[in-house]
């Protein structure tokens, strides 16, 4: 009797009509597609129409007055713009810096994340505080965060002040250049591993405890343990990671092409030309992210 039920409320759920309305799962796909409905008409107003736009201002050479060519006062070019691009040696020239600049950053970044991620993993007096301390910069606007690297503004600058200070002896016990490089890149570090130290925490979080039991039977190590679980079971979160720190090293507002697409913007003649370039550039990027992924998804398996 009580799968005979069952089955009529089934029934009931999934057909056409319930008591002359529409059914559950009819009322339900309407509800998603009502929540769906802002997200949408958010991302064909903010991303898909701009981005179809940046698209054609490509080919266009643009002037203030009329700067997506609607009007007929900008001047159709073709593919000049792209062609201007490419035959500058300066374009070329800092887009190869950048991308060897994100080559080194990426590492380095995903690294400290890490390292960061497996202490504060541990189980020590007020690891929440220290969990928030480094996710600080997340919180901070990026226009806090460039008033506390920033040199020139204000009488007192955090991290450079933090780095003259103590220079001094590290670049004569290390080396001066190597140190120098490294100090002076603390606070940017820092800055751009937040986000994925906490990714890294949630992905160690999720190994399973009896893993490690198993392995401390068979006698291993703290470091053996890293490297024959911790790591192999979070390789897919490395590769979030690296994907995620290189996209923000491809795009961060001191990246000198992103200096240059502004620049180029500034001299409200040259749209066409910043938006080829921001076009070219993410191809790039793309190419970079798919030939990654491609590299390592046997990790994946």
């Amino acid at each position: 009797m009580a799968k005979k039920i069952v089955k009529q409320k089934k029934k009931l759920a999934h057909s056409g009509h319930s008591g002359g309305f529409l059914s559950f799962e009819r009322r339900r796909n309407i509800e998603g597609f009502l929540f769906s409905v802002p997200w949408l008409f958010g991302f064909t107003w903010f991303i898909l129409i701009p981005l179809l736009l940046s698209v054609r201002i490509s080919f266009f050479s643009t002037v203030l007055t009329d700067p997506y060519g609607f009007e007929g006062t900008s001047t159709w070019v073709g593919f000049d713009n792209y062609v201007e691009i490419v035959k500058t040696p300066e374009y070329g020239q800092t887009v190869i810096e950048s991308f060897l600049t994100a080559l080194y950053q990426v590492p380095v970044i995903v690294g400290f994340a890490l390292f960061v991620a497996v202490l504060l993993k541990q189980d020590f007096p007020g690891r929440v505080y220290y969990r928030v301390i480094f996710f600080i910069p997340v919180i901070l606007c990026g226009v806090i965060m460039s008033y506390l690297f920033a040199d020139s503004v204000g009488s007192v600058s955090v991290f450079s002040t933090l780095v003259s200070t103590n220079s001094g002896v590290l670049s004569r016990v290390f080396g001066g250049r190597i140190i120098s490089t490294i100090t002076s890149g603390i606070g940017t570090i820092m800055w751009k591993s937040s986000v994925e130290i906490l990714i890294f925490l949630a992905a160690l979080q999720s190994v399973p405890a009896i893993l490690y039991e198993v392995v401390e039977l068979d006698g291993a190590t703290a470091w053996e343990s890293f490297w024959h679980v911790t790591l192999p079971y979070i390789s897919p979160f490395v590769i979030l990671n690296c994907i995620y720190a290189m996209v923000d090293a491809f795009v961060d507002t001191s990246n000198p092409v992103m200096g240059i697409m502004t620049r180029l913007m500034n001299e409200g003649t040259k749209y066409g030309m910043a938006s080829a370039l921001s076009w070219m550039y993410m191809i790039l990027t793309l190419l970079t992210i798919l030939i990654f992924v491609l590299l390592t998804r046997r990790w994946l398996r």
